[in-house]
């Protein structure tokens, strides 16, 4: 497992105020940063918390559900899965959870059956696809394993642990070259792989490579330093080695121990603490709401983002989350290739989908904005905004009967939506219809609407009025 990102953990600890001066928010992104640096127990204090004042709080619930999952009470953390399942069964991330926990008390064939949901959803999603080759492995279906793996890591080269399970597969299957290779690309691609150093380095023993075995140990021992059997095994290792004695470390039974466990033996290297690796796109949302001058916190935070991109590439709620933090700073090229990045990796997802055609619209490429447009109504976002938007592109692209109807379809939504008046009074303008024009201004003025808006509208009427 990866270390704990420190830097975010301090990041949400040291400004979680700023984000949000409610202390029920400060409590989620302290949970959020507990369950990361492994204080499962307090995480779940601080995610109860939260639901106490607020028991609707759904990624709460999620977020608790992982925590107690990492503290070992799979059954609790299966039992709130279920019952988010029944409100909400289009969620992959918790079919994939349940999974998790699934495993944890050795459901084996109900592990798979939530994984394969999970991939149902999301067929872009990687993590349950690989759970499930794991569970090929220690089934002893070692060459579809390879196959499949293989597959994956053509199409997904830089994600480290599709070569960590190579790695495994290959062991267990007593192919120890390809083992060894595919261990070493998984450490080339994240340095911090603790697992991988400790099965590479027990590979090199075998294979009397010992200094490179004890340079693997030495690295991982480097990477969590407080794993005390990590430290007797390197020590008793390098003692062997200095004395001559490598007959008594018996490295066959160590490989046997590692690499050829049966399904039960392996059930807690598949619950290893789950991090929550979403874990800024709450955050982000929050940050969303800050006032246009205030944009120190997206600058701060596009690093941090970056990072999480990294170590988690097909994770599509990270591409979308960084789209959105520079769509907040103006930066709309690279917020197109962000969201075009999330809706490629999960065709489904309507928030990312959304945010493109936002930002397309931005952009003044109108067409492809109003190919989006259409797309997310046909999925149900039909929302007063979607269709405003729709209606203003139509505009630009002087498709007024268009533009029309979608206004019509927003003010029969909210009879009162600003924006929609105004494009109507846009769209009546150029039409040379001024009687209409002046009526949907007037609408738009008597509905409150924001500064900007307003502004703009009073602008508007007084040229009418004038012409």
């Amino acid at each position: 497992m990866r270390k704990p990102n420190l830097k975010m953990a301090d990041f949400c600890l040291d400004n979680g105020g700023r984000f949000n001066p409610i202390y029920n928010e400060l409590n989620y992104f302290i949970g959020v940063c507990q369950n990361n640096l492994g204080d499962f127990k307090s995480a779940i204090d601080s995610f109860k918390a939260v639901i106490d004042v607020d028991p609707s709080n759904l990624p709460a619930r999620m977020k608790l559900g992982i925590a107690l999952h990492n503290y070992g009470m799979w059954d609790t953390a299966e039992n709130l899965y279920k019952s988010i399942l029944k409100a909400h069964p289009q969620y992959a991330d918790i079919h994939y959870n349940l999974g998790l926990s699934y495993l944890g008390r050795g459901k084996i064939d109900e592990a798979v059956e939530s994984f394969k949901n999970a991939i149902k959803i999301n067929p872009n999603y990687l993590q349950p696809r690989i759970k499930l080759i794991v569970v090929q492995i220690y089934k002893g279906e070692l060459e579809r394993a390879i196959v499949e793996l293989k597959s994956l890591s053509e199409k997904y080269p830089r994600f480290a642990d599709i070569f960590y399970y190579l790695g495994i597969a290959h062991a267990s299957y007593n192919q120890f070259d390809e083992a060894i290779e595919n261990l070493k690309k998984a450490i080339e691609i994240n340095p911090s792989y603790k697992d991988a150093r400790v099965k590479l380095g027990t590979l090199y023993c075998y294979t009397g490579k010992y200094q490179d075995g004890i340079n693997e140990f030495e690295e991982a021992c480097k990477i969590d330093p407080l794993d005390e059997d990590l430290e007797m095994m390197t020590k008793t290792v390098k003692t062997a080695i200095n004395s001559y004695d490598t007959k008594s470390v018996k490295f066959s039974e160590i490989v046997s121990d590692l690499f050829h466990k049966g399904i039960t033996d392996f059930v807690p290297e598949f619950n290893r603490g789950v991090q929550i690796i979403p874990d800024v796109s709450e955050m982000i949302f929050i940050i969303m709401s800050v006032s246009e001058e205030d944009r120190t916190l997206c600058e701060m935070l596009i690093p941090f983002v970056k990072e999480h991109i990294m170590e988690n590439k097909d994770y599509p709620d990270l591409h979308n989350s960084l789209g959105a933090l520079y769509l907040k700073l103006n930066k709309f090229e690279e917020a197109e290739a962000c969201f075009r990045k999330a809706v490629e990796l999960n065709p489904k997802y309507m928030k990312a989908h959304f945010n493109l055609f936002y930002t397309l619209k931005m952009l003044k490429k109108f067409e492809e904005a109003l190919k989006e447009g259409e797309f997310i109504i046909e999925n149900g976002m039909k929302y007063p905004d979607v269709y405003s938007y729709c209606a203003e592109v139509c505009l630009m692209l002087s498709l007024y009967d268009k533009a029309i109807e979608y206004v019509k379809k927003a003010l029969e939504i909210n009879g009162k939506y600003s924006l929609a008046h105004f494009i109507a009074a846009q769209v009546y303008e150029r039409l040379g219809n001024k009687k209409q024009a002046k009526h949907y201004i007037n609408e738009c003025i008597n509905s409150n609407p924001s500064g900007f808006l307003n502004a703009k509208a009073k602008e508007m009427l007084k040229r009418l009025e004038e012409e």
